[in-house]
Protein backbone atom coordinates (compact mmCIF):
# COMPACT_ATOMS: atom_id res chain seq x y z
CA UNK A 1 0.00 0.00 0.00
CA UNK A 2 1.26 3.59 -0.51
CA UNK A 3 1.51 6.46 1.71
CA UNK A 4 -1.81 7.19 1.77
CA UNK A 5 -3.38 4.04 1.88
CA UNK A 6 -6.31 3.30 4.65
CA UNK A 7 -7.70 0.65 6.27
CA UNK A 8 -10.66 2.64 7.69
CA UNK A 9 -12.37 5.16 7.53
CA UNK A 10 -12.82 6.40 11.14
CA UNK A 11 -16.13 8.10 12.58
CA UNK A 12 -14.62 10.04 15.75
CA UNK A 13 -16.78 11.13 18.96
CA UNK A 14 -17.59 14.38 20.85
CA UNK A 15 -14.78 14.74 23.22
CA UNK A 16 -12.76 12.31 21.52
CA UNK A 17 -8.91 12.83 21.71
CA UNK A 18 -7.46 12.23 18.25
CA UNK A 19 -3.80 11.16 17.79
CA UNK A 20 -1.33 12.75 15.40
CA UNK A 21 -1.43 10.03 12.81
CA UNK A 22 -5.52 10.28 13.23
CA UNK A 23 -5.29 14.20 12.46
CA UNK A 24 -2.59 13.49 10.04
CA UNK A 25 -4.29 11.04 7.51
CA UNK A 26 -7.15 13.10 7.96
CA UNK A 27 -5.02 16.16 6.51
CA UNK A 28 -3.08 13.95 3.93
CA UNK A 29 -5.77 13.32 1.70
CA UNK A 30 -9.66 14.53 0.93
CA UNK A 31 -10.43 11.15 -0.35
CA UNK A 32 -10.29 7.96 1.32
CA UNK A 33 -7.09 5.80 -0.42
CA UNK A 34 -7.42 2.26 -0.49
CA UNK A 35 -5.36 -0.87 -2.14
CA UNK A 36 -8.27 -2.01 -3.36
CA UNK A 37 -12.24 -2.71 -3.57
CA UNK A 38 -11.85 -5.37 -0.85
CA UNK A 39 -10.23 -2.88 1.35
CA UNK A 40 -12.52 0.04 0.13
CA UNK A 41 -15.65 -2.56 1.54
CA UNK A 42 -14.20 -3.50 4.88
CA UNK A 43 -13.79 0.19 5.94
CA UNK A 44 -17.20 1.33 6.46
CA UNK A 45 -20.08 0.11 9.00
CA UNK A 46 -17.61 -1.47 11.51
CA UNK A 47 -16.87 -0.55 15.19
CA UNK A 48 -15.95 3.23 15.19
CA UNK A 49 -16.02 3.47 11.18
CA UNK A 50 -17.90 5.90 8.96
CA UNK A 51 -21.52 4.66 7.84
CA UNK A 52 -21.09 4.31 4.06
CA UNK A 53 -23.66 6.58 2.44
CA UNK A 54 -24.29 8.46 -0.97
CA UNK A 55 -21.75 11.29 -1.91
CA UNK A 56 -18.59 9.12 -0.57
CA UNK A 57 -15.42 9.29 -2.85
CA UNK A 58 -12.59 7.12 -2.74
CA UNK A 59 -9.60 6.65 -4.67
CA UNK A 60 -8.26 2.64 -5.42
CA UNK A 61 -4.84 2.51 -5.85
CA UNK A 62 -4.73 -1.12 -8.03
CA UNK A 63 -6.72 0.47 -10.78
CA UNK A 64 -5.84 4.22 -10.22
CA UNK A 65 -9.61 5.39 -10.38
CA UNK A 66 -11.55 7.59 -8.31
CA UNK A 67 -15.28 6.62 -7.24
CA UNK A 68 -18.12 7.69 -5.38
CA UNK A 69 -21.23 5.67 -3.77
CA UNK A 70 -24.76 6.50 -5.67
CA UNK A 71 -26.41 4.84 -2.20
CA UNK A 72 -26.72 1.54 -3.88
CA UNK A 73 -23.26 0.94 -5.22
CA UNK A 74 -19.99 2.43 -6.38
CA UNK A 75 -19.02 4.24 -9.31
CA UNK A 76 -16.40 5.37 -11.73
CA UNK A 77 -15.36 8.73 -12.04
CA UNK A 78 -12.13 8.41 -13.88
CA UNK A 79 -9.99 8.05 -15.61
CA UNK A 80 -10.69 4.12 -16.25
CA UNK A 81 -8.86 1.88 -18.48
CA UNK A 82 -11.13 1.24 -21.28
CA UNK A 83 -10.85 -2.62 -22.97
CA UNK A 84 -10.42 -1.57 -26.78
CA UNK A 85 -12.05 -5.00 -29.03
CA UNK A 86 -8.89 -5.24 -31.14
CA UNK A 87 -6.10 -5.53 -28.94
CA UNK A 88 -2.09 -5.47 -30.27
CA UNK A 89 -0.62 -8.79 -29.55
CA UNK A 90 2.64 -8.84 -31.91
CA UNK A 91 4.67 -6.99 -34.34
CA UNK A 92 8.06 -6.79 -36.37
CA UNK A 93 10.11 -5.15 -39.37
CA UNK A 94 12.31 -7.86 -41.72
CA UNK A 95 14.93 -6.51 -43.99
CA UNK A 96 15.49 -8.96 -47.23
CA UNK A 97 14.48 -12.48 -45.69
CA UNK A 98 12.98 -15.40 -47.83
CA UNK A 99 10.16 -15.88 -45.77
CA UNK A 100 8.52 -14.52 -42.01
CA UNK A 101 6.85 -16.82 -39.41
CA UNK A 102 5.08 -14.92 -36.69
CA UNK A 103 6.52 -15.87 -32.97
CA UNK A 104 5.79 -19.03 -31.27
CA UNK A 105 2.68 -18.82 -29.73
CA UNK A 106 1.03 -15.48 -31.49
CA UNK A 107 -2.20 -17.31 -31.51
CA UNK A 108 -3.32 -18.39 -27.93
CA UNK A 109 -6.60 -19.08 -25.98
CA UNK A 110 -6.57 -15.46 -24.84
CA UNK A 111 -8.68 -14.73 -27.83
CA UNK A 112 -10.45 -16.71 -29.96
CA UNK A 113 -9.90 -14.57 -33.60
CA UNK A 114 -7.03 -12.71 -34.72
CA UNK A 115 -6.36 -9.97 -37.39
CA UNK A 116 -3.08 -9.94 -39.66
CA UNK A 117 -1.73 -6.85 -41.12
CA UNK A 118 1.09 -7.49 -43.32
CA UNK A 119 2.64 -5.42 -46.07
CA UNK A 120 5.97 -5.74 -48.30
CA UNK A 121 8.31 -2.64 -49.11
CA UNK A 122 10.36 -4.36 -51.44
CA UNK A 123 11.43 -7.57 -53.15
CA UNK A 124 14.66 -8.65 -54.95
CA UNK A 125 12.89 -10.24 -58.32
CA UNK A 126 9.35 -11.05 -59.35
CA UNK A 127 8.09 -13.97 -57.55
CA UNK A 128 5.00 -15.69 -56.03
CA UNK A 129 3.97 -15.17 -52.32
CA UNK A 130 2.06 -18.20 -50.37
CA UNK A 131 0.91 -18.61 -46.47
CA UNK A 132 0.98 -21.62 -44.19
CA UNK A 133 0.06 -22.15 -40.89
CA UNK A 134 2.60 -22.97 -38.48
CA UNK A 135 2.56 -25.43 -34.66
CA UNK A 136 5.25 -24.99 -32.37
CA UNK A 137 7.91 -23.89 -34.74
CA UNK A 138 7.28 -25.62 -37.83
CA UNK A 139 5.18 -25.17 -40.53
CA UNK A 140 2.79 -27.28 -41.67
CA UNK A 141 2.99 -28.62 -45.19
CA UNK A 142 0.33 -30.58 -45.50
CA UNK A 143 -2.08 -30.95 -48.74
CA UNK A 144 -4.48 -29.64 -46.94
CA UNK A 145 -4.60 -25.81 -47.96
CA UNK A 146 -7.47 -24.42 -49.84
CA UNK A 147 -8.71 -20.83 -51.27
CA UNK A 148 -10.35 -18.78 -53.56
CA UNK A 149 -9.65 -14.97 -54.26
CA UNK A 150 -11.30 -12.81 -56.85
CA UNK A 151 -9.98 -9.82 -58.35
CA UNK A 152 -9.02 -7.35 -60.99
CA UNK A 153 -6.45 -5.63 -62.35
CA UNK A 154 -6.59 -1.89 -62.94
CA UNK A 155 -4.50 -1.55 -65.81
CA UNK A 156 -6.36 -3.63 -67.95
CA UNK A 157 -9.82 -4.54 -66.60
CA UNK A 158 -8.99 -8.26 -66.72
CA UNK A 159 -10.50 -10.36 -63.66
CA UNK A 160 -7.61 -12.49 -61.49
CA UNK A 161 -8.17 -15.78 -59.77
CA UNK A 162 -5.69 -16.82 -57.24
CA UNK A 163 -7.46 -20.71 -56.76
CA UNK A 164 -5.73 -23.15 -54.21
CA UNK A 165 -6.98 -26.77 -54.08
CA UNK A 166 -5.39 -29.25 -51.72
CA UNK A 167 -2.00 -27.46 -52.29
CA UNK A 168 0.87 -27.37 -49.63
CA UNK A 169 0.26 -23.81 -48.97
CA UNK A 170 -2.04 -20.96 -49.80
CA UNK A 171 -1.66 -18.91 -53.19
CA UNK A 172 -1.20 -15.05 -51.98
CA UNK A 173 -0.02 -14.30 -55.76
CA UNK A 174 2.23 -12.69 -58.04
CA UNK A 175 4.67 -10.10 -56.69
CA UNK A 176 7.04 -8.03 -58.86
CA UNK A 177 10.40 -6.74 -57.96
CA UNK A 178 9.29 -3.40 -57.32
CA UNK A 179 6.22 -3.44 -54.88
CA UNK A 180 4.05 -2.89 -52.77
CA UNK A 181 2.30 -5.56 -51.24
CA UNK A 182 -0.80 -5.43 -48.65
CA UNK A 183 -2.36 -8.07 -46.78
CA UNK A 184 -4.87 -8.29 -44.36
CA UNK A 185 -6.88 -11.12 -43.39
CA UNK A 186 -8.59 -12.02 -40.50
CA UNK A 187 -7.49 -15.90 -38.80
CA UNK A 188 -10.54 -17.48 -37.42
CA UNK A 189 -9.83 -19.88 -33.98
CA UNK A 190 -6.49 -21.02 -35.59
CA UNK A 191 -5.33 -22.25 -31.89
CA UNK A 192 -8.39 -24.88 -31.77
CA UNK A 193 -8.00 -27.99 -33.22
CA UNK A 194 -10.56 -27.38 -35.90
CA UNK A 195 -10.46 -26.14 -39.67
CA UNK A 196 -8.56 -22.94 -39.64
CA UNK A 197 -10.54 -19.96 -42.03
CA UNK A 198 -8.82 -16.87 -43.33
CA UNK A 199 -10.81 -14.19 -44.78
CA UNK A 200 -9.79 -10.83 -46.34
CA UNK A 201 -7.93 -8.83 -48.80
CA UNK A 202 -4.89 -9.07 -50.77
CA UNK A 203 -3.47 -5.92 -52.63
CA UNK A 204 -0.45 -5.95 -55.76
CA UNK A 205 1.50 -3.43 -57.18
CA UNK A 206 4.75 -2.40 -59.18
CA UNK A 207 4.28 1.05 -58.38
CA UNK A 208 4.18 1.69 -62.54
CA UNK A 209 0.79 0.61 -63.17
CA UNK A 210 0.29 -2.45 -62.54
CA UNK A 211 -2.37 -2.93 -59.66
CA UNK A 212 -4.27 -6.27 -58.76
CA UNK A 213 -6.80 -6.29 -55.91
CA UNK A 214 -8.28 -9.60 -54.29
CA UNK A 215 -10.92 -10.13 -51.98
CA UNK A 216 -11.81 -13.89 -50.53
CA UNK A 217 -10.75 -16.81 -47.96
CA UNK A 218 -8.61 -19.26 -47.63
CA UNK A 219 -8.63 -22.71 -44.95
CA UNK A 220 -6.54 -25.27 -43.91
CA UNK A 221 -8.54 -28.07 -44.59
CA UNK A 222 -7.56 -30.59 -41.26
CA UNK A 223 -8.63 -30.33 -37.67
CA UNK A 224 -4.83 -28.66 -36.38
CA UNK A 225 -3.99 -26.39 -33.96
CA UNK A 226 -1.52 -23.84 -34.61
CA UNK A 227 0.24 -20.63 -32.68
CA UNK A 228 1.80 -18.55 -35.64
CA UNK A 229 2.08 -18.86 -39.31
CA UNK A 230 4.37 -18.41 -41.93
CA UNK A 231 4.36 -16.22 -45.23
CA UNK A 232 6.95 -17.18 -48.21
CA UNK A 233 8.23 -15.73 -51.38
CA UNK A 234 9.28 -18.70 -53.66
CA UNK A 235 12.46 -17.02 -54.89
CA UNK A 236 14.98 -13.86 -54.12
CA UNK A 237 13.61 -11.86 -50.88
CA UNK A 238 11.24 -9.37 -49.04
CA UNK A 239 11.40 -6.62 -46.66
CA UNK A 240 8.61 -5.15 -44.90
CA UNK A 241 6.58 -5.08 -41.40
CA UNK A 242 3.60 -6.70 -39.99
CA UNK A 243 0.96 -6.57 -37.16
CA UNK A 244 -1.09 -9.26 -35.41
CA UNK A 245 -4.30 -8.08 -33.52
CA UNK A 246 -6.37 -10.01 -30.90
CA UNK A 247 -10.21 -9.74 -31.52
CA UNK A 248 -11.88 -8.98 -27.43
CA UNK A 249 -15.30 -11.37 -27.08
CA UNK A 250 -16.14 -8.31 -24.98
Amino acid sequence: MGANAQTTVPSFTASQILTAEQMNQSARTGVPVFADSSARDAAFGGSGEKTLAEGQLAYLEDSNVVQYYDGSSWATVGPQTLSSGLNYVTGATFTTVTSVSLPNSTFTSTYANYRLLFQVTAYSTDSTLSLRMRASGTDDSAASYIGAFLGVDRNTDATRYLRTNNATSLALGTTKSVVLTAISFDVYSPQLANKTHLLGNIYNTDGSGYQAAYSGAGTFDNTTSFDALSIIVSSGTMTGRYRVYGYADS
